[in-house]
């Protein structure tokens, strides 16, 4: 990762009225911006953290729209990032491009803006959690602002559908529309490569157990992946152990909602996914969800931190596995 777009203002003013304060919003809201998945708390066990989170998106899910770009504006900023910077510029208009898509109402049940803002937020988290526990990687502000800006890209214009035998349609078509919001900030073009690749790593179908594949023989001595099971479209990450690094947390931070919080939680997820595939999901579905598309592990140190809640998760659905009487064998679904 050698191209990077310099912390100087960008040539373009920001557009469209002030944005609330995170500050403001929180204050108003009772959200405490000094408990995750604001921050990291040294000491908290798995279950208290994500006891702080499920309570911070609980009540994010009720406040009225625009949250997303104070949101990502205060993480921007706080990584150090002036205000006309491109990443916050970009970051602002597509905050606003996702929830005007769900305004007044969402279109998906599941992938939808308030699922936008859980990633980016738990990415946020586990950037913090990785910078703390890494042994290898520790993130730069560019690269913490990239993470935050895949994040906001990687569901872009979802249409509540999976990718059928087309690898990457869902994935390209976020990074595709996201484009013009991007190069119209400024935002340089190895930093749109960089953002492809890592938001491609996300297909639920292969493509992101092949990055957890590649990121357990470059960090943790795994045996590398299967060459056959390669996809080109990521050989970049397989190349840039830094790319590779926040793919991995990118990974983690979409699934931590359904795979790492707490039961309930997940329940919560499995149902909107399950509206939105038309199908009321249940214990098996939920196995299958974390053994084949979790892959019965986070990937990164920081993820991994959440998985002694996953097995607690697996437990319970474990408990709830019955015959399903809708004549139904359901697909893998991913988050």
């Amino acid at each position: 990762m050698t191209e990077s777009t310099p912390v100087t203002p960008a040539t373009r003013a920001p557009a469209g009225a002030a944005l609330p304060a995170l500050e403001t919003l929180a204050a108003g809201a009772g959200l405490d911006l000094a408990a995750e998945p604001f921050t990291l708390i040294e000491g908290h066990t798995a279950r208290r953290a994500a006891q702080s989170i499920v309570r911070a998106f609980t009540v994010l899910e009720d406040l009225a729209v625009p949250k997303l770009a104070p949101v990502t504006d205060w993480m921007l900023a706080g990584y150090g990032f002036p205000p006309d910077h491109a990443y916050r510029l970009a970051a602002r208009a597509l905050s606003a491009a996702v929830e005007s898509r769900d305004t007044p109402v969402p279109v998906n049940p599941y992938h939808n803006a308030h699922h936008t803002l859980e990633v980016v937020l738990n990415a946020h988290y586990l950037a913090e959690r990785n910078d703390k526990v890494a042994t290898h990687i520790r993130l730069t502000a560019r690269e913490r602002g990239l993470l935050c800006l895949a994040a906001l890209i990687h569901d872009f214009e979802h249409d509540g559908t999976m990718n059928g035998a087309v690898r990457f349609r869902l994935e390209s078509l976020a990074v595709d529309a996201a484009l013009p919001c991007l190069r119209d900030a400024g935002v340089a073009e190895g930093d749109i490569a960089a953002i492809r690749a890592v938001v491609l790593a996300t297909d639920p179908a292969g493509p992101n157990l092949y990055m957890k594949a590649l990121h357990g023989a470059a960090f943790y001595e795994a045996p590398p992946p299967v060459e056959t099971e390669a996809f080109a479209e990521l050989r970049p990450l397989a190349e840039d152990r830094r790319l590779l690094r926040m793919a991995g947390l990118l990974n983690d931070a979409d699934l931590l909602s359904s795979a790492g919080l707490d039961v309930d939680y997940a329940g919560r997820q499995s149902a909107k996914l399950g509206a939105e595939g038309g199908r009321k999901l249940d214990g098996a579905d939920m196995l299958r969800f974390l053994n084949h598309i979790v892959g019965g592990s986070f990937t990164t140190r920081a993820g991994r931190f959440f998985n002694l809640n996953m097995a607690l998760i697996k437990s319970s659905a474990e408990l709830d596995v019955h015959e399903n009487d809708d004549g139904i064998d359901a697909p893998l679904v991913r988050p």
